[in-house]
């Protein structure tokens, strides 16, 4: 039997290196960039940024239905990376005019429309069905789209500190394109892949053919959100794909065949609305964080002053260092009851969220006495936040990919993504826009109120708390249920 993984992985994964390079380094200096170079105020600031991340979750929908009808998802693939790189040059020159700061946005979220949903089905179709070397060849793809986004904010905000904000984005552009180039050059081992439906394209819909239409949506989408951005008009977008999301979802459920079914579907459900709330405390990381240890940390080492971008890295430096340890010391086992088990490790994650947002309310309130902040403190928050992402994502789409509900799965993945990623966004968004607190001094310089970080620290981190609370009765509840069972059969 062939162990060896199929030649074409390695240029996927380089693609997704690249690709996490790009789309992480130019996020970690998007809100800084915002208040520091265009100076917007933190509340405009918040807007956009949290828009910009919600959207990204909500064009994947789109682009997944664009490779499965007409592209195929290497084409797919090519172009939304090409989007991403042209979107990160328009970006550097977004200080001349802000449509260009909108335009570039909205390029850049198309592209990642295009690649994010494509990526891991261009990666499923280098193996047969029953190929053993799928699994590795899923968690090699994971492993490598870490690195990207350990080494991006590093090197994005050297560069942008060292010499320009244009030239940092434009590093970013520079990562996209070098895995788009290095991805073209092993094109002859994805001969076998699904290539663009060339019947399709030239098929006729409303008096064009559809290549045509294609061409307008390439087009017109981008323009699209770009209003939605200059008009602050995103949530509305957001609510129109939550209630067609939530439509899907109940149609699934009233289609359920059994109780058994509709219980999976529940436990679903409940475990989206866990994540969303979860993954709203952690996206702080990105914006009211980012902007605390811009403004209230100690970021000098022997007289360098470490760029505050780079402080994103910790993240991605924590799920894979303690994701490594866990593989190693955990070996799950059959006994007991699954559901017990994801209760319980939900638990963990929301326990190391408030834990690691106690950490940061220390670090505010030691800002407030001393003016500033020590950076191993912050550092320790961020990497406790990170090692609970271990326990939530990974926890939820493998129940996701469990149910008995045949030709659901994508559907399901789909709506957890646009849940807990988009609307945990925004909710991020509205969160750390109650920092924005911020007064004058009598020399026209403006003071940022730490008290206001102090405050949304505190109180994400007896949320987080309270989250651990409510799933730690439903543990009890499934655990004494489960025993109560087991003794009725043992009887």
């Amino acid at each position: 039997m062939n162990t060896s993984q199929p030649r074409a992985i390695y240029y996927v994964v380089a693609l997704q290196i690249w690709e996490y390079f790009s789309f992480y380094g130019m996020r970690a200096l998007l809100i800084l960039y915002l208040t520091n170079q265009l100076k917007y105020d933190d509340n405009h600031a918040y807007e956009l940024f949290s828009a910009y991340c919600s959207l990204v979750y909500v064009t994947p929908i789109l682009g997944g239905f664009l490779a499965d009808k007409l592209l195929g998802n290497r084409m797919a693939v090519m172009i939304g990376a090409f989007l991403m790189v042209v979107g990160h040059l328009v970006l550097g020159a977004s200080e001349m005019a802000p449509v260009f700061l909108y335009l570039s946005l909205a390029i850049i979220v198309c592209g990642y429309g295009l690649f994010k949903s494509n990526v891991s089905c261009l990666l499923g179709e280098l193996y047969h069905p029953e190929d053993p070397r799928r699994d590795g060849g899923f968690s090699l793809l994971y492993a490598a789209g870490n690195i990207g986004s350990i080494v991006a904010p590093i090197a994005c905000g050297y560069v942008q500190q060292e010499y320009s904000w244009a030239m940092g984005f434009a590093l970013a552009a520079i990562g996209m394109l070098a895995g788009l180039v290095i991805f073209l050059c092993g094109n002859r081992h994805f001969t076998h892949t699904a290539g663009v439906n060339k019947a399709a394209l030239h098929a006729r819909q409303f008096g064009l053919p559809n290549w045509g239409w294609l061409l307008v949506l390439l087009v017109a989408t981008p323009l699209l959100i770009t209003v939605l951005f200059w008009k602050e008009w995103s949530v509305y977008a957001l609510i129109v794909a939550t209630v067609i999301g939530l439509g899907v979802l109940a149609k699934i459920y009233t289609k359920a065949e059994n109780s058994k079914q509709r219980k999976e579907l529940g436990l679903i459900v409940v475990l989206t609305f866990f994540s969303m709330l979860f993954w709203a405390f952690a996206q702080q990381g990105g914006s009211s964080i980012s902007l605390y240890i811009d403004r209230f940390v100690n970021r000098d080492i022997f007289g360098y002053e470490v760029p505050t971008a780079m402080f994103q890295s910790v993240n991605g430096f924590a799920v894979m260092l303690c994701g490594v340890v866990l593989a190693w010391l955990i070996k799950e086992g059959v006994s007991g009851n699954r559901t017990v088990r994801i209760w319980g490790k939900f638990a963990l994650g929301l326990g190391l969220m408030s834990a690691g947002f106690c950490i940061l309310t220390l670090s505010a309130r030691w800002s407030a006495a001393y003016g500033h902040s020590s950076m191993p403190l912050m550092v320790l928050g961020m990497a406790v936040m990170g090692f609970a992402e271990l326990f939530i994502d990974p926890v939820a789409m493998s129940q996701i990919t469990r149910i008995e509900i045949p030709g659901v799965t994508g559907v399901l993945t789909g709506i957890y993504m646009l849940l807990s990623g988009a609307i945990a966004n925004y909710l991020a968004g509205v969160i750390a826009d109650q920092t924005s607190q911020s007064a004058f001094d009598a020399a026209g310089a403006v003071n940022y109120a730490i008290d206001a970080y102090i405050d949304v620290f505190s109180e994400i981190t007896w949320g987080a708390l309270a989250c651990v609370g409510a799933v730690l009765v439903i543990w009890l509840y499934q655990a004494l249920k489960f025993r109560a069972r087991r003794l009725a059969a043992q009887a």
